[in-house]
């Protein structure tokens, strides 16, 4: 089986920390904070952010696409 066919891995947070905003900018207001620890769910995304729900906290709201973003499979052969 090739791991091309294979369904994209998950969204992870490789800091220790990012901030979770209102609307997707970075000059919006802080809603809380998303730890590496945290369970989340993506719902959708715009330009190079991301529509999340931090499912240990409830709170939703908009993180930088920079900061979660899905690992990369190398897939060899």
């Amino acid at each position: 089986m090739s791991c091309h066919n294979l369904p994209p891995l998950p969204y992870a947070v490789p800091t220790k920390a990012v901030t979770i905003r209102f609307k997707a900018s970075s000059k919006s207001t802080a809603l809380g904070v998303l730890y590496k620890s945290h369970k989340f769910s993506v719902s959708k995304k715009s330009g190079t952010w991301l529509s999340i729900t931090d499912k240990t906290t409830g709170v939703k709201g908009w993180v930088s696409g920079t900061y979660v973003y899905r690992d990369v499979r190398l897939c060899l052969g």
